[in-house]
């Protein structure tokens, strides 16, 4: 079809080839409604807007072409209104409309649905809608800073299986069970989700699952964006780890899992302590260790040096002089007692020999007798005890006295000086003359001296 078949493709010099503006119009609406009646596009939504009639003008865009499209208020309620936003990439039905007053051509939508990117796009949200409750930081289950054995949830021909191995290799010494699934495709995520449940029913003593795969198209990772993915995740009782794709790609794997990498290499080192990281802080910590022990010893040091300047603080014969007459007061009023008690008992027993002559009471006698001699056994029993008990008394008071014995002060080298005439303890020179008699006691034994001469102090002896 050609807008001049009516006309002659060959003129005279007399006729004019010219065109109204109408009739170009009129041709072009009559050639682009008539041969593309109804028809799906497929174009990324770009300069959405919204006019105040209700309508909303968008551009159906691709690499290399630019189509203007419109829905009218009376068509939204029929459509995928929720995937109008910029950037979403759509399947639109509808026909091309021709304006001639404007010159412009639109498409009239009459059904929109989104498709790849935008698809996920969309799916993604709806997702996080829905579960949001399930992506609260407060449900993340804690992973185990040493872990013994993980599990790899992921493709046996891809990289990031090589890449998690190449730096688990040079970390820590650990056991990873493989468990190979699609990653890619339709179905994938039922064997990822089947993987999780297998492992939680038949490898109890795995640690962590590490869910991982590498780069790819945005439509790679649609398996990622799935409902399994969120349920299978959440009800699984080991902490899982979600690796997929590249930095920038933050899949609905991501937000449920327990804690989210960049990349598999990011998840091994996550997973997987650095062993000579941990032997560097067990080297701190041991330097730490020590030095808190040190200051402990110190402290203990310290206070043990006051302990045993107020011990020798104390005079050892104090303490002696305390002690005997202790056990000299103890002997006494276990004397008068002894004597009160054995008096009370002869005038118990000269009451019953009275008592006796008068009635003569053979069977109260002989029961009375035994009673007396049960009390002298119970009573000789207990005084045997009560000296027993007053013996480990004055044995644990000689210890002590054992340990502040002067004697023991004499055997390190010291004595004890006394004036033969007063027996008084010399403390100091001024409490002697010349011709003094002194006796000097030492750890074996005394001897007898008499002062020749007086020194006041060992300076002027220096001197």
């Amino acid at each position: 079809m050609t807008l001049w078949k009516t006309q002659s493709l060959f003129f005279t010099e007399k006729e004019t080839l010219y065109f109204k503006v109408k009739e170009i119009a009129q041709n072009l609406k009559d050639i682009i409604e008539k041969n593309f009646p109804v028809l799906w596009i497929e174009g990324e939504i770009a300069n959405l807007r919204y006019s105040h009639s209700g309508n909303v003008y968008f551009n159906l865009i691709d690499e290399e072409a630019s189509l203007k499209a419109i829905i009218f208020n009376s068509q939204k309620d029929v459509l995928y209104t929720s995937a109008l936003k910029n950037g979403v990439q759509v399947l639109c039905l509808g026909r091309l409309n021709f304006y001639p007053k404007t010159g412009e051509c639109f498409f009239i939508v009459r059904r929109l649905e989104p498709v790849g990117r935008g698809y996920l796009i969309l799916k993604k949200e709806a997702l996080i809608k829905k579960y949001s409750s399930f992506f609260d930081p407060n449900r993340k289950k804690e992973l185990p800073r040493f872990p013994k054995k993980i599990a790899l949830v992921t493709s046996l021909f891809g990289a990031a299986l090589r890449d998690f191995l190449k730096i688990s290799a040079d970390r820590w010494e650990i056991e990873i069970l493989v468990y190979p699934v699609r990653v890619q495709g339709e179905g994938a995520e039922v064997e990822i989700v089947q993987a999780i449940k297998d492992i939680n029913e038949y490898f109890k003593d795995v640690e962590v699952i590490v869910i991982t795969r590498g780069g790819g198209a945005f439509e790679d990772l649609a398996p990622f964006y799935t409902e399994e993915i969120i349920l299978g995740i959440k009800d699984s009782k080991i902490p899982v780890v979600s690796a997929v794709g590249h930095e920038i790609d933050y899949t609905i794997c991501d937000l449920i899992a327990d804690k989210r990498c960049p990349t598999p290499s990011a998840a091994a080192q996550e997973v997987i302590p650095d062993k000579l990281k941990v032997l560097s802080e067990l080297n701190l910590y041991k330097k730490k260790f020590l030095q808190i022990v040190e200051h402990r010893l110190s402290q203990k040091e310290r206070r043990l040096l006051q302990i045993k300047w107020k011990i020798e603080e104390k005079n050892p014969f104090k303490l002696l002089h305390q002690v005997e007459n202790r056990l000299r007061n103890y002997t006494h009023f276990f004397n008068l007692a002894m004597e009160k008690f054995f008096s009370k008992k002869e005038k118990e027993l000269l009451y019953y020999k009275e008592n006796l002559k008068k009635h003569h009471p053979l069977q109260k006698i002989k029961i009375q007798e035994e009673k007396l001699t049960d009390l002298k056994h119970r009573l000789i029993q207990a005084f045997r005890k009560f000296l027993e008990k007053k013996e480990r008394e004055i044995q644990a008071h000689l210890k002590v006295l054992e340990s502040l014995s002067p004697m023991r002060v004499l055997e390190r080298g010291y004595s004890i000086v006394k004036k033969v005439e007063t027996q008084e303890v010399i403390k100091s020179v001024k409490n002697l003359s010349k011709g003094d008699l002194l006796e000097i006691y030492f750890s074996e034994g005394k001897i007898i001296a008499e002062v020749k001469d007086l020194i006041e102090s060992f300076a002027k002896e220096r001197g």
